[in-house]
């Protein structure tokens, strides 16, 4: 069935999936169980969950924009079909590590919020350290795994030597800074948790957004293919500076809502 087939078995997949996830809730096997009488609707518990997950909404999103333009940006180069298709391989690769660090980061960010709001602010400040450098040595291992193994593991999806070539290169420019992920995701969850969602928001939107939009827009028609290597590099730069001077802001924002909480 070819594309056909691999479109079906993901839709049977996801039907499959959310079915066993029914089934498990309903059986009444979990902790939490589902009954019509406990729910209770709450605007401000909708509006906080809404807040929560706006950010981590946003950087799909804009990992999808980054994505298309950086298509279209290929599409006026020499060679379009090849720097297309290769970065077509680099995304999902790329992927890969990114849910890695989102699955780690999705770990730390109940320990965080409990610690919180729990007053406890040694242990949140604790806990924010461990995410901090879990997160640079999960992205400093996507980052050497993939530089050295960058040209067998776009072999693995196609053999065509103008696309592997194309795709090493692309692959090396999108992880050489890939610590810089790490750092704005975990931020970015950091200030959800202690109430500053709308600065989470702008550091949700910086990396793929603010950043790169106007790199892959401009570099690619001054530099060729080379502008595409340099776009990556050049946000994570920016946005590790960012990030960087947000830490301070952060510590001193998360003290201070610790004892309003307390106060009240």
């Amino acid at each position: 069935m070819g594309v056909e087939g691999a479109s079906l078995a993901t839709t049977i997949s996801q039907f499959l999936t959310f079915g066993i996830f029914i089934w498990f809730y309903a059986s009444g096997r979990s902790i939490i169980k589902i009954r019509p009488r406990f729910f209770h609707p709450s605007w401000k518990l909708v509006k906080t969950v809404t807040l929560i997950g706006i950010p981590t909404a946003v950087i799909q999103i804009c990992l999808s924009v980054a994505s298309s333009l950086t298509n279209i940006a290929a599409a006026g180069l020499p060679q379009s079909d090849e720097i297309i298709a290769a970065f077509g391989v680099v995304q999902r690769l790329v992927l890969i590590g990114s849910y890695v660090i989102m699955g780690f980061m999705q770990s730390y960010q109940p320990v965080a919020a409990f610690a919180f709001g729990a007053k406890r602010e040694n242990r949140f400040h604790q806990s924010v350290r461990f995410a901090l450098k879990g997160s640079l040595v999960l992205t400093l291992l996507v980052t050497v795994s993939y530089i050295l193994f960058a040209k067998p593991l776009i072999l693995l999806f196609n053999n065509n030597p103008v696309i592997v070539d194309y795709g090493k290169w692309l692959l090396i420019s999108q992880v050489a800074l890939f610590p810089a992920f790490g750092l704005c995701y975990m931020m970015t969850i950091t200030y959800q948790t202690i109430g500053a969602s709308g600065y989470g928001l702008f550091l949700s939107l910086l990396r793929q957004g603010l950043f790169y939009v106007p790199f892959i827009i401009i570099l690619p028609k001054l530099l060729g293919v080379n502008g595409i290597y340099l776009s990556q590099p050049l946000s994570d730069i920016l946005t590790t500076l960012v990030c960087i001077f947000s830490i301070k802001k952060m510590k001193s924002l998360a003290s201070e809502n610790m004892q309003k909480i307390q106060a009240q």
